[in-house]
């Protein structure tokens, strides 16, 4: 599923930038509130500040970057509120995508995509590798959006997706019970689609999301977010010094 609607006249080298640094981001490579200079990206990529510069325009579209006039380009930083309220629309958009994927679509859905899916997201669990279960969670919840056949509701979730997938990946690690309460209920929503069983499929993904909501939330208040220093933000890109 793409991230966003393009704007028109957007460059598509703007466009593959604005996919490079959101997926630095998503994956939480860049940590909340960080600064992205816009010299060292273009320097990064080996183009002009145009190009980056219409980047960050398009991710602050998709509320991933917050543009402060004379003062910088920031990762957003959520607060509370905005967790909850992310949650909440999504639980919104989400449970109706699934319902009509799992009317209109059930074999697909449930067969050919969540199944493969859930089979590599315990395969990651088992290795303890929990960005790579993040992100296959988000294909998996996408699913829903891809079989709905709703173009209205994939609009509606692209607004929100970028910051839903990097809540998943910068908050999950911090998370209890994480991931196989999470995994349980992906187990269980694709039996459900299976027994035609949209209703309950309703209740545990609407009860999945208010959970993840719930746990977001704590590991936030357990773990206040702090702007990386230089030093840290050099060290995440760099990693370790190999012997």
């Amino acid at each position: 599923m793409a991230a966003f609607t393009i704007p028109q006249g957007k460059s598509s080298l703007a466009v593959t930038v604005a996919a490079s640094i959101r997926d630095a981001i998503v994956n939480a490579k860049f940590g909340f509130g960080e600064a992205l200079s816009e010299e060292n990206l273009a320097a990064a990529f080996e183009v002009s500040r145009t190009p980056v510069r219409e980047a960050l325009n398009l991710l602050q579209l998709e509320g991933l970057v917050s543009i402060v006039p004379k003062s910088g380009t920031y990762v957003f930083t959520p607060t509370l509120e905005d967790i909850s309220e992310i949650c909440e629309y999504r639980a919104v958009l989400e449970t109706h995508a699934a319902e009509l994927a799992a009317r209109d679509n059930p074999e697909a859905l449930a067969a050919a995509e969540l199944t493969a899916l859930a089979d590599e997201m315990e395969a990651a669990m088992k290795a303890q590798d929990i960005p790579l279960y993040g992100r296959l969670d988000s294909r998996y919840h996408g699913a829903f959006f891809e079989n709905a056949r709703n173009r209205y509701l994939v609009m509606g979730f692209k607004m929100i997706m970028g910051r839903v997938a990097t809540l998943r990946t910068q908050l999950a690690l911090h998370a209890r019970n994480e991931p196989e309460r999470s995994y349980g209920d992906h187990r269980r929503m694709i039996e459900l689609i299976r027994k035609g069983d949209t209703a309950r499929l309703k209740q545990v993904l609407r009860a999945h999301i208010r959970r993840t909501k719930d746990n977001y939330m704590q590991a936030f208040e357990a773990n206040p977010i702090r702007p990386l220093t230089a030093r840290e933000a050099m060290r995440r890109k760099l990693g370790p010094l190999k012997s």
